[in-house]
């Protein structure tokens, strides 16, 4: 976020750009996927759950899992329940994992993936607003601070949503894994906008010079 107190970068209300985006993709997707390593798959719910058939598979094989089908396995052989593939967040968060997989195995190409128009349309990506506007690499598009929310947000609700999955269980220690994961609204975002003299329905990165012009 404090990129775009520079003016340097495009703006689209309170969607700016920063150097930092690619890596929030990154991280929220390993935050996810460290806790389910670390708490689903850990020594704790191996005791409290002893029964469960997920133990009878292979530990290795679990472990190297893609994460996208990991989230639904493990939930519904633990405890019965899962995700939903066709509802949210699970569809963010698969998307997420695409986003992911595309940044950090780039592979250069031209032509910028499907979900780009998507995540275009809800304001997540930065697009050219205009015919004839200058157009810019579509990795920089997902350069931006919504598309970091966004990130963030979509790994807090995949892990809200899978801890939910234990409760009514005998056993509650798991509940506690999702107090590190707070989402961030849109109206606290608007409030840093105006907190830094920042127009948020604005478009124009220079907006707070030239109101103090």
């Amino acid at each position: 976020m404090e990129f775009i107190l520079t003016h340097k970068g495009v703006r689209h209300g309170i969607n700016g750009y920063t150097h930092t985006g690619h890596s929030a993709y990154v991280i929220a997707v390993a935050s996810v996927e460290t806790l389910m390593n670390e708490v689903f798959l850990s020594a704790l719910p191996r005791m409290t759950y002893q029964d469960s058939p997920l133990w009878k598979l292979d530990k290795d094989w679990v472990e190297k899992l893609e994460l996208a089908p990991k989230l639904v396995l493990v939930p519904q052989l633990l405890f019965g329940k899962s995700f939903k593939r066709d509802a949210q967040p699970y569809q963010d968060m698969a998307l997420l994992i695409k986003v992911r997989n595309d940044l950090v195995h780039f592979k250069m190409p031209f032509t910028p993936p499907k979900y780009l128009h998507s995540l275009g349309i809800r304001r997540i990506a930065l697009v050219a607003r205009e015919s004839g506007e200058a157009d810019y690499p579509w990795p920089s598009k997902l350069n931006c601070s919504e598309g970091i929310r966004w990130a963030h947000n979509t790994a807090c609700e995949t892990v809200h949503k899978l801890v939910s999955f234990a409760e009514g269980n005998s056993d509650h220690s798991l509940l506690s894994a999702a107090t590190n994961f707070s989402p961030i609204s849109e109206s606290e975002v608007r409030e840093w906008f105006l907190r830094h003299g920042i127009d948020p329905e604005s478009d124009d990165p220079e907006i707070r010079k030239n109101n103090n012009a």
